[in-house]
Protein backbone atom coordinates (compact mmCIF):
# COMPACT_ATOMS: atom_id res chain seq x y z
CA UNK A 1 0.00 0.00 0.00
CA UNK A 2 1.64 3.50 -1.04
CA UNK A 3 2.22 5.92 1.85
CA UNK A 4 -0.57 8.38 2.08
CA UNK A 5 2.34 11.40 2.86
CA UNK A 6 5.20 10.66 0.77
CA UNK A 7 8.29 13.06 1.13
CA UNK A 8 11.42 12.52 -1.32
CA UNK A 9 14.73 14.23 -0.89
CA UNK A 10 13.45 17.14 -0.09
CA UNK A 11 15.94 20.29 0.36
CA UNK A 12 15.81 24.38 0.91
CA UNK A 13 18.87 26.97 1.14
CA UNK A 14 19.06 30.15 2.45
CA UNK A 15 22.03 32.11 1.01
CA UNK A 16 24.49 29.95 1.65
CA UNK A 17 22.99 28.00 3.83
CA UNK A 18 21.59 24.21 3.50
CA UNK A 19 18.75 24.97 6.28
CA UNK A 20 17.41 21.45 4.87
CA UNK A 21 19.01 18.63 3.22
CA UNK A 22 17.83 15.37 1.49
CA UNK A 23 14.68 14.96 3.66
CA UNK A 24 12.52 12.23 3.03
CA UNK A 25 9.37 10.84 5.10
CA UNK A 26 6.56 8.40 4.78
CA UNK A 27 3.43 8.46 7.05
CA UNK A 28 0.87 5.86 6.42
CA UNK A 29 -3.33 6.14 7.52
CA UNK A 30 -3.28 6.48 11.33
CA UNK A 31 0.17 7.09 12.00
CA UNK A 32 1.07 9.29 14.99
CA UNK A 33 4.64 10.42 14.32
CA UNK A 34 7.06 12.72 16.18
CA UNK A 35 9.71 14.88 14.79
CA UNK A 36 12.18 16.30 16.87
CA UNK A 37 15.78 17.95 17.05
CA UNK A 38 17.78 20.42 19.12
CA UNK A 39 16.59 24.38 18.45
CA UNK A 40 17.55 25.59 14.94
CA UNK A 41 17.54 21.95 13.37
CA UNK A 42 15.22 22.76 10.36
CA UNK A 43 11.77 21.12 12.13
CA UNK A 44 9.51 24.08 11.18
CA UNK A 45 11.39 24.49 7.95
CA UNK A 46 10.64 20.98 7.34
CA UNK A 47 6.24 22.41 8.15
CA UNK A 48 6.63 25.14 6.19
CA UNK A 49 8.14 23.17 2.90
CA UNK A 50 5.20 20.53 3.52
CA UNK A 51 2.26 23.42 3.58
CA UNK A 52 3.88 25.99 0.92
CA UNK A 53 5.54 28.39 2.73
CA UNK A 54 8.04 28.00 1.38
CA UNK A 55 9.24 26.21 -1.93
CA UNK A 56 11.65 23.48 -1.96
CA UNK A 57 14.76 23.84 -4.05
CA UNK A 58 14.74 20.34 -4.66
CA UNK A 59 12.45 17.08 -3.69
CA UNK A 60 8.30 16.10 -3.97
CA UNK A 61 5.70 16.12 -1.65
CA UNK A 62 2.69 13.72 -2.36
CA UNK A 63 0.11 13.94 -0.52
CA UNK A 64 -2.28 10.73 -2.03
CA UNK A 65 -0.35 9.53 -4.63
CA UNK A 66 -0.85 13.57 -5.83
CA UNK A 67 1.90 16.53 -6.19
CA UNK A 68 1.93 19.54 -3.19
CA UNK A 69 5.06 20.80 -5.41
CA UNK A 70 4.36 24.27 -6.49
CA UNK A 71 0.90 25.04 -4.53
CA UNK A 72 -0.20 27.39 -2.46
CA UNK A 73 -0.93 27.14 1.35
CA UNK A 74 -4.64 26.99 0.65
CA UNK A 75 -4.50 24.59 -2.10
CA UNK A 76 -2.42 21.97 0.04
CA UNK A 77 -5.25 22.57 3.02
CA UNK A 78 -7.90 22.02 0.75
CA UNK A 79 -5.90 18.91 -0.50
CA UNK A 80 -5.90 17.65 3.16
CA UNK A 81 -2.71 18.61 4.94
CA UNK A 82 -3.04 21.20 7.68
CA UNK A 83 -1.14 22.61 10.35
CA UNK A 84 -0.73 24.63 14.23
CA UNK A 85 1.93 26.94 14.43
CA UNK A 86 4.78 27.36 16.66
CA UNK A 87 3.47 31.13 17.28
CA UNK A 88 -0.18 30.65 17.80
CA UNK A 89 -1.98 32.39 14.93
CA UNK A 90 -5.68 32.79 15.75
CA UNK A 91 -7.84 35.66 14.66
CA UNK A 92 -7.49 37.05 18.11
CA UNK A 93 -10.86 40.08 17.41
CA UNK A 94 -12.50 37.21 16.37
CA UNK A 95 -15.15 35.07 18.62
CA UNK A 96 -13.70 31.65 19.23
CA UNK A 97 -16.40 30.21 17.31
CA UNK A 98 -15.81 32.18 14.22
CA UNK A 99 -12.35 31.12 14.22
CA UNK A 100 -13.28 28.02 13.52
CA UNK A 101 -16.40 28.89 11.03
CA UNK A 102 -13.33 30.49 8.84
CA UNK A 103 -11.46 27.50 8.43
CA UNK A 104 -14.37 25.57 7.82
CA UNK A 105 -15.28 27.91 4.98
CA UNK A 106 -12.22 25.96 3.03
CA UNK A 107 -15.06 23.35 2.27
CA UNK A 108 -17.63 25.91 0.96
CA UNK A 109 -19.05 25.26 -2.16
CA UNK A 110 -21.52 28.44 -3.02
CA UNK A 111 -19.93 31.02 -5.06
CA UNK A 112 -19.64 35.42 -4.70
CA UNK A 113 -23.41 35.32 -5.97
CA UNK A 114 -25.24 33.12 -3.81
CA UNK A 115 -23.41 34.78 -0.71
CA UNK A 116 -24.42 38.10 -1.54
CA UNK A 117 -27.61 37.56 -2.95
CA UNK A 118 -28.02 34.81 0.67
CA UNK A 119 -29.62 32.03 -1.58
CA UNK A 120 -31.47 29.56 0.58
CA UNK A 121 -28.57 26.38 -0.91
CA UNK A 122 -25.79 29.26 0.52
CA UNK A 123 -27.79 29.91 3.88
CA UNK A 124 -28.27 26.15 4.66
CA UNK A 125 -24.72 25.60 4.01
CA UNK A 126 -23.97 28.44 6.46
CA UNK A 127 -25.66 26.94 8.84
CA UNK A 128 -23.95 23.79 8.43
CA UNK A 129 -20.80 25.48 8.83
CA UNK A 130 -21.66 26.64 12.59
CA UNK A 131 -23.07 23.49 13.44
CA UNK A 132 -20.02 21.41 12.39
CA UNK A 133 -18.30 24.28 14.40
CA UNK A 134 -19.84 23.75 17.25
CA UNK A 135 -19.27 20.08 17.18
CA UNK A 136 -15.25 20.53 17.19
CA UNK A 137 -15.92 23.00 19.98
CA UNK A 138 -17.94 20.76 22.27
CA UNK A 139 -14.86 17.93 21.36
CA UNK A 140 -12.33 20.73 22.62
CA UNK A 141 -14.39 21.77 25.87
CA UNK A 142 -14.47 25.48 24.02
CA UNK A 143 -18.41 25.44 23.18
CA UNK A 144 -19.28 27.59 26.64
CA UNK A 145 -16.53 30.40 25.20
CA UNK A 146 -17.93 30.45 21.96
CA UNK A 147 -19.06 34.14 21.66
CA UNK A 148 -15.99 35.50 23.52
CA UNK A 149 -12.89 36.83 21.58
CA UNK A 150 -10.07 34.41 20.92
CA UNK A 151 -7.38 36.43 22.61
CA UNK A 152 -9.98 36.30 26.09
CA UNK A 153 -8.46 32.33 26.18
CA UNK A 154 -5.83 31.03 28.31
CA UNK A 155 -2.50 30.13 26.25
CA UNK A 156 -3.71 26.15 26.63
CA UNK A 157 -7.11 26.62 25.36
CA UNK A 158 -6.24 28.94 22.70
CA UNK A 159 -3.79 25.86 21.59
CA UNK A 160 -6.65 23.71 21.66
CA UNK A 161 -8.66 26.29 19.48
CA UNK A 162 -5.77 26.47 17.08
CA UNK A 163 -6.12 22.72 16.46
CA UNK A 164 -10.10 22.66 17.11
CA UNK A 165 -9.73 25.23 13.55
CA UNK A 166 -7.18 23.22 11.67
CA UNK A 167 -9.52 20.19 11.75
CA UNK A 168 -12.24 22.01 10.72
CA UNK A 169 -10.27 21.71 7.31
CA UNK A 170 -10.95 18.29 7.05
CA UNK A 171 -7.97 16.89 6.72
CA UNK A 172 -6.20 13.61 6.35
CA UNK A 173 -2.94 15.39 7.75
CA UNK A 174 -2.60 16.87 10.85
CA UNK A 175 1.04 19.00 11.65
CA UNK A 176 1.01 20.29 14.77
CA UNK A 177 3.93 22.58 15.84
CA UNK A 178 5.33 22.31 19.44
CA UNK A 179 1.49 21.93 20.89
CA UNK A 180 2.95 21.32 24.00
CA UNK A 181 4.59 24.63 24.27
CA UNK A 182 3.53 27.02 27.11
CA UNK A 183 1.35 24.42 29.00
CA UNK A 184 1.45 23.35 32.46
CA UNK A 185 1.48 19.37 33.37
CA UNK A 186 -2.35 18.98 33.46
CA UNK A 187 -2.28 20.82 30.67
CA UNK A 188 0.22 18.32 28.94
CA UNK A 189 -1.44 15.28 30.23
CA UNK A 190 -4.59 16.37 28.87
CA UNK A 191 -2.83 16.83 25.53
CA UNK A 192 -1.74 13.59 24.91
CA UNK A 193 -5.23 12.23 25.47
CA UNK A 194 -6.59 14.52 23.06
CA UNK A 195 -4.18 14.08 20.64
CA UNK A 196 -4.46 10.38 21.01
CA UNK A 197 -8.78 10.97 20.67
CA UNK A 198 -8.66 13.24 17.30
CA UNK A 199 -6.10 10.69 15.93
CA UNK A 200 -8.45 7.90 16.40
CA UNK A 201 -11.98 9.52 16.15
CA UNK A 202 -10.75 11.84 12.52
CA UNK A 203 -8.76 8.74 11.25
CA UNK A 204 -6.40 11.48 11.44
CA UNK A 205 -2.23 10.79 10.35
CA UNK A 206 -0.34 13.05 12.46
CA UNK A 207 3.30 14.49 12.84
CA UNK A 208 4.13 16.64 15.77
CA UNK A 209 7.45 18.81 16.57
CA UNK A 210 7.41 18.71 20.02
CA UNK A 211 10.52 19.79 22.30
CA UNK A 212 8.84 18.14 25.49
CA UNK A 213 10.35 14.24 25.44
CA UNK A 214 7.36 12.95 28.03
CA UNK A 215 5.11 13.71 25.40
CA UNK A 216 6.90 12.85 22.41
CA UNK A 217 7.91 9.19 23.88
CA UNK A 218 4.49 8.70 25.11
CA UNK A 219 2.15 9.05 22.39
CA UNK A 220 4.26 8.98 19.06
CA UNK A 221 5.04 4.79 18.02
CA UNK A 222 7.90 6.37 15.81
CA UNK A 223 10.35 9.31 15.81
CA UNK A 224 12.45 10.98 13.15
CA UNK A 225 15.40 12.89 14.59
CA UNK A 226 16.51 15.80 12.43
CA UNK A 227 20.01 17.49 13.41
CA UNK A 228 21.47 20.48 10.96
CA UNK A 229 18.58 20.04 8.90
CA UNK A 230 19.51 16.53 8.20
CA UNK A 231 17.77 13.42 9.62
CA UNK A 232 20.22 11.30 11.85
CA UNK A 233 17.83 8.42 13.58
CA UNK A 234 14.49 7.39 12.94
CA UNK A 235 12.90 4.65 14.86
CA UNK A 236 10.46 3.77 17.54
CA UNK A 237 11.10 5.61 20.44
CA UNK A 238 13.07 2.95 22.87
CA UNK A 239 15.64 2.75 19.85
CA UNK A 240 15.60 6.68 19.82
CA UNK A 241 16.30 7.57 23.43
CA UNK A 242 19.36 5.15 23.26
CA UNK A 243 21.02 6.16 19.75
CA UNK A 244 24.17 7.53 20.32
CA UNK A 245 23.94 10.08 17.42
CA UNK A 246 20.46 11.61 18.76
CA UNK A 247 22.54 11.72 22.39
CA UNK A 248 25.54 13.67 20.74
CA UNK A 249 23.05 16.06 18.81
CA UNK A 250 21.89 17.18 21.80
CA UNK A 251 24.18 16.80 24.88
CA UNK A 252 27.73 17.39 21.91
CA UNK A 253 30.21 14.93 22.00
CA UNK A 254 31.51 13.47 24.80
CA UNK A 255 35.50 15.64 25.38
CA UNK A 256 38.49 13.63 24.64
Amino acid sequence: MSALLDVRGLGISFGGLRAVSDFSLTLEQGDLRGMIGPNGAGKTTVFNLLTGVYAPDTGTILLGGATLNGLRPHRIAAAGLARTFQNIRLFPHLSVLDNVRVARHLRAVHAIPSVVCRTPGQCAEEDAITRKARELLEIFHLRPREDEPARNLSYGDQRRLEIARALATEPRVLLLDEPAAGMNTQEKRELRELIRSIRDRFGLTILLIEHDMGVVMDICERITVLDYGVVIAEGPPDAIQSDPRVIEAYLGAPAE
